[in-house]
Order: structure tokens, then sequence, then C-alpha cells
């Protein structure tokens, strides 16, 4: 009965035998390794093959295997395949050695090398095929990691995409309503009522332009695809500038006050510098105190550096939970306020990308940001 098709024996060891399974076959003789690769396809694996070793190298770091079979006698020894595989793959490939030699040294040298099993030629089929299905259980768990895996990297590489597509179509429709409603803003006459929903429908589109801008820049930062457009700017005015925007969304009686120099500049990107300012101050405006006030500043950051600078925005009022703070940069982190947001880490990654780095302090009035920018040539 145990010979019989469909019995128990034989319906485990084919169901250990997941089609997904991948097996490198690597000899020189090119004759062998075509039946071979013909009957390891007919049983149900994927095969590669290779017919020296440094195919074999190259095929392994292309396409992980899960199993390997590797004969020993080629021009390039088939133990510096084991071992570049493993140092590759680890245990995450299972090496069969194939070869003539029967000796203990071969044997010795061949599991010193990290090999995993030992076959010698000439290879009776039903055995290889039984060492398959040992291996393929042994593997079975990391096939099951490696598919799930690549269908993650899949999903997130179609998110990625439809991220950036959506944020493209989103970042061209809101410049056109920015656009239009200052306009309006500018042409048309009307009551005091109606300027201020204008002015904040303004605020609110300016808010979301932010937030779209920021969202595409952070994937655009973290693929190293920008670099700062450096500039010289003057600081106080950049200051009262965004002061100015943001003032018309003061509320509580919040007062705010620009602590620079007229006469002090630096260099650097003035259009990401802004958007950093002004993550700055909305994060103040929103947890300011009730009658509070909001100082932006800035100074010179090292005495000996013409161009250095820091930035500090500082908000009376609450200050920042110390649970929070040690990841208070973080991407997407939960803020005080229980909101998860891009700004901070957006703001980090600004600043590192001038070679400057974003601090919170803790000052008697209130929580304080700082931003430190070296200056650039």
């Amino acid at each position: 009965m145990s010979g019989e098709p469909g019995t128990t024996a034989e319906t485990a060891e084919t169901a250990i035998q997941p089609s997904s399974v991948r097996v490198l076959l690597v000899d020189d003789d090119r004759a062998l390794c075509r039946q071979m690769a013909a009957w390891l396809a007919a049983t149900g694996y994927q095969v590669l093959t290779a017919h020296d070793g440094d195919g074999a190298i190259a095929q392994a770091e292309a396409t992980p295997p899960d199993v390997a079979i590797v004969d020993l006698g080629m021009p390039t020894s088939g133990l510096d395949v084991i071992r570049h595989i493993k140092k590759l793959h680890g245990q995450t490939v299972h090496v069969i050695v194939m070869t003539g030699s029967d000796d203990e040294a071969s044997r010795a040298e061949a599991f010193a090398a990290g090999c995993d099993d030992y076959e010698v030629k000439p290879v009776m089929l039903p055995e290889l095929k039984r060492r398959l299905v040992v291996a393929t259980r042994t593997q079975r768990a990391f096939v099951e990691q490696r598919l799930a895996r690549e269908a993650a990297d899949r999903r997130i590489l179609y998110g990625h995409e439809a991220s950036a597509l959506l944020a493209h179509d989103l970042n061209n429709g809101l410049a056109v309503s920015l656009s239009n409603l200052q306009y309006l803003i500018e042409v048309l006459k009307v009551d005091p009522e109606q300027a201020d929903a204008l002015a904040a429908m303004l605020r609110s589109l300016r808010r979301m332009s932010g937030l779209v801008a920021n969202f595409v820049d952070i994937a655009r930062f973290e693929d190293a695809a920008v670099k700062p457009m450096v500039s010289r700017t003057k600081v106080r005015a950049l200051l009262e500038s965004v002061m100015q925007i943001n003032a018309a969304s003061l509320t509580r009686e919040v007062s705010w006050v620009v602590d620079c120099t007229p006469d002090l500049e630096s260099r650097f990107d003035t259009a990401l510098v802004e958007r950093v300012l002004h993550n700055l101050v909305g994060n103040a405006t929103r947890y300011c105190n009730a009658g509070g006030v909001i100082t932006v500043a800035g100074a010179r950051w090292h005495d000996t550096d013409s161009d250095s600078v820091q930035l500090t925005v500082t908000n009376t009022g609450p200050l920042v939970p110390d649970k929070v703070v040690g990841n208070l940069f973080g991407k997407y982190v939960r803020g005080t306020g229980g909101k998860r947001g891009m700004g901070l880490y957006f703001s980090r990654l600004v600043a590192e990308a001038h070679g400057g780095r974003i601090d919170y302090e803790r000052t008697p009035l209130g929580p304080s940001f700082v931003v430190r920018l070296p200056g650039r040539a």
C-alpha cells in the first residue's frame, strides 16, 4: 500500500514542496545541469542555473535562492560560491554540495565553508528529491518570509507611486486656487464679514498647500533628491514676513514679537527655511496660552562664522511632555495635542540638508524650537 500513488507518505512528501521555492543549480557540466534543471522544473521548483562560480555568485546576488545545489569541481571553486552565498544570505539559503569527491577532507572543507548537506556523484534523482524535500521543509519559514517581504515591497512601491501622483495633482490644484483667491481678494469690494471669510479661506488653502509640499519634499529628502538652493537672505525681513502671514491666525489675544537686528544676513535656501518657520509658528499658535506671546528671533550661531544663524520660535505656555520629547522630530510622531504630523520631521530634514540641526529647548517662558544653520557658501 505504501508504494501506491496517493498514499499518506507520498502526499506528505509532495505537500512540503511549495512551487515558490527557488533552486539555484551550479555545475560546469552543462548537459548534466540541463537534465537536472528540467527534472527540477517538472517537479515544481523554480530553477536558476549557472555553469561557473562567477555566474553563480552573480545569480545569487540578483535573485536570492532558497536552496542552492553547488558542484565543488569547477574552475572557480564551489567552496568560494558557498562562502559568498552564505555571506550574502546566511541561513536563508540551504546549500547542498554535489561532488565526485567522497573523502573526509572534502566533506570537512565543504561544511566549513557553510554547506548544509553533501551529495556524492553520480546523483540519484530520487535521493536528491528526498534531500530537497528536507531542505524545503527547513526553508519553508524563510520562503514565506521572502514572499511576504516581496509582497510588502510591491505594496510600498505602489503606495509611493500613488501618493506621489495624488500629491502632484493636489499641489497643482491648490496653486491655482491660491492664485485665484488672492486675485479675488485684491479686486473684490466686500464687507468686513465677507473679507474675514475670504481671509480664512486663504489661510486654510495656504495651510493645505504647505502640508502637501511637505509631504512631497519629505519623500525627496529621504531619496537625497533635494539640494538646498542657497542665497543670501536678510533674516529679519524673512521673520517679519512669516509673522505677518500668520498674524491673522492668532486668537485669544496672542501677540507676537520679532527679535532680530536689521542687518543680520545668512546663506540658506529661503523657500525651504521659510516653510520651516511657518511650521514652527503654526505649532506655537496652537499651543500658546491665552494672552501669551510668540517670539521669533534670529541671531548669529557661531561668532566665528559670518554666515551661521540660529532661528528661534518660542511661545508662552506649557512645555512639551517628557514622553514626547525623545522622538519629537520623528516621522508621523504623535505630538502634544494628540495629532500626528510631518511638520517637525520636515523641519529636521531641512536643517540637516543645510548641515545644521533643529533642537527643542525648555525656557522659563515656554517651549522653544531652535533651527541652527552653519551658513552655505
